[in-house]
């Protein structure tokens, strides 16, 4: 299955608008920032850190932030940007304070604050900021805090490890003059909060001798499209019962839509009166919901929620496809995959199914040609394995020509020649979703065991235990006839043959008994030993004698007079050993096993 993914822009209150659109200064230059260069400024575009950045910043300055631990400074001033490389990360809280300038925009960083309780990003500004394609981790605070300005928050992950504090918070106090303070605006699109109280938090507050004097809480208001806020006490949480309004004057309240979204326990919380008497002014805080999934199975929907992996899994029925299109949102999901065509998928992630990566070995220690060689496809891997999308299918291809699928991670496969050889494996999803092809070469070594054959004795040749010759001999002139017996050796030979080379040549000499036959006990000869009465599967091996270290060689065996055969029948294997290992016979049954028979 493959689905576009969706990408949305920001779209802020009339009230931010405005401020989005200030032009950048005319002064703007473009700056890098890499570890060691030192302070910049005028005609030097080269800052040693984001501390030097931000002591010379303009409204309209880009700084491009080299891969590096940069310490967090203040911008004291609105509209900088500054773009991160690969690596690029900010260490602590990284502040931006400007009251003019439009807002400010960070790009592909990572921001950690692990110290302390403070935030990671702390917008306290009216020019606001814009984040995008980031990741802002707190280990107890907040992980973006926005207290003014117009903000947007894009393609992004933020976290907090606190247990009370959200990802991402939004705050609105009292004014001064006898006037609410300035309208608080934030989108957030295509991302993942987690973590702590809530995903994403938003607080009004004054008291009532602040509304007394006309000081009230500015309203604040959330477009939320395409988030995935499933990790916290409260998905979304929108407070305004600390904004206290009396004689129905400079109300501050919540105004939040959310759409296209995961979103678990959303908590809103109004208002109800305060001193004793009915409120004349509500505040009020409103969730509008649109195509939102605000209940249901974590583990149902995510790869691994327990391990903050929000990404849908393959078969999250529930969220694929149970979505539309917000003009003006991100038409990326937050992985940067298209998701600009309804229907999209609930939440930050839009799921597509990923190919599968492809991994080959081979398993068999030394491969050799004719004879089984085992691959081994188990290092192959796939993204979405947790969530139903494992591997269901594995092609292999090899350099014979050959092909085979399975659907286990291991094939077996002979090759004919030896040699220089090669295996290719593609790996197929539950999805259908194909890898590329990953290839293994080898070398294929002689895997054809040598021929040798037995000539002597010859198949079913009946021996002599003895040799008896007579003789004519004159003892004291007497003409006399002389018997003698000689007990003869057994000599057992042939010839052996191989492409590579013999190396060795070996022999198992089995007396078979009528006791024996049939049974799993066979007599088997032992040079030093003599016959033992042994498991028929462990013969001892005898090596024979080569005349001839050649691929062609006559070998030779005479059974030692010392521990000689007896009467009876026997059954002589012969095996060979070539120089790249092999081990066997591959002459005909005929001519690698012989019996023979010896009698008196």
């Amino acid at each position: 299955m493959s689905r576009p993914g969706r990408r949305r822009s920001l779209t802020l209150v009339a009230a931010a608008l405005a401020v989005l659109v200030v032009p950048a200064a005319a002064h703007a230059a473009t700056y890098t920032v890499k570890a060691g260069d030192g302070p910049c400024g005028g005609a030097d575009l080269a800052c040693g850190g984001l501390v030097e950045a931000a002591a010379i910043a303009q409204p309209g300055d880009v700084f491009n932030l080299a891969t590096g631990v940069y310490p967090a400074p203040t911008f004291t001033v609105g509209g900088v940007t500054i773009n991160g490389d690969l690596g690029a990360a900010i260490n602590g809280t990284i502040e931006f304070a400007g009251a003019s300038g439009g807002p400010s925009v960070l790009s592909k960083v990572a921001v950690s604050q692990g110290t302390s309780a403070a935030p990671g990003i702390y917008v306290s500004g009216q020019s606001g900021l814009i984040l995008q394609d980031s990741v802002v981790v707190s280990r107890d605070g907040f992980g973006v805090l926005i207290s003014a300005g117009g903000n947007k928050i894009e393609r992004s992950l933020v976290a907090t490890g606190g247990q009370s504090t959200g990802a991402i918070q939004v705050e609105s106090g009292p004014g001064t003059g006898g006037s609410k303070s300035p309208a608080k605006a934030l989108t957030v699109d295509s991302s993942i909060v987690y973590g702590g109280g809530a995903g994403v938090r938003a607080i009004t507050r004054n008291n009532e001798v602040e509304a007394l004097a006309g000081n009230g809480a500015g309203d604040i208001t959330l477009a939320l499209r395409h988030i995935t806020a499933a990790g916290s006490s409260n998905g979304v949480d929108i407070d305004s019962s600390n904004a206290v309004s009396l004689l129905g004057n400079n109300i501050g309240s919540i105004h939040a839509t959310i759409s296209d979204s995961i979103a678990f326990s959303n908590r809103v919380v109004n208002f109800s009166g305060t001193l004793g008497l009915p409120l004349l002014g509500a505040n009020t805080a409103t969730l509008t919901r649109t195509r939102t999934l605000e209940s249901g199975d974590r583990n149902a929907l995510f790869l691994d929620p327990a391990g903050a992996n929000f990404r849908l899994r393959p078969d999250a029925a529930a969220a694929i496809n149970q979505g539309g299109v917000t003009p003006g949102e991100s038409p990326t999901d937050i992985d940067g995959e298209d998701r600009s065509t309804a229907p999209t998928d609930l939440g930050a992630d839009e799921y597509n199914p990923a190919a599968p990566t492809a991994a080959i070995a081979v398993a068999t220690a030394t491969p050799r040609n004719a004879q089984p060689v085992t691959f081994d496809g188990r290092a192959s891997s796939h993204r979405d394995a947790a969530g139903g999308g494992g591997i269901v299918q594995y092609r292999w291809r090899f350099s014979d020509g050959r092909s085979a699928v399975t659907t286990e991670p291991f094939v077996q496969h002979t090759f004919a020649e030896a040699g220089d050889a090669a295996a290719a494996l593609i790996v197929v999803s539950a999805q259908g979703a194909v890898s590329p092809e990953a290839v293994v070469v080898f070398k294929l070594a002689d895997g054809i065991p040598p021929r040798v054959g037995i000539v002597t004795p010859r198949a079913n040749q009946t021996l002599r235990l003895f040799t008896t010759r007579t003789r004519t001999v004159t003892r004291n002139g007497q003409r006399t006839r002389v018997r003698t017996r000689t007990r003869n050796r057994v000599r057992i030979a042939g010839l052996s043959q191989d492409a590579s080379g013999v190396q060795r040549v070996v022999l198992t000499i089995q007396k078979i008994t009528a006791r024996t036959t049939g049974t799993q006990r066979c007599h088997y000869y032992n040079p030093t030993r003599g016959f033992r009465l042994v498991s028929c599967s462990r013969p001892a091996l005898i090596n024979a004698r080569l005349t001839r270290d050649s691929a062609n060689g006559e070998w030779t065996y005479n059974v030692p007079l010392a521990r000689p055969l007896s009467t009876g029948s026997y059954r002589v294997r012969a095996f060979g050993v070539d120089r790249a290992g092999t081990f066997g016979n591959s002459a005909d049954a005929r001519s690698r096993v012989i019996r023979f028979t010896i009698r008196r």
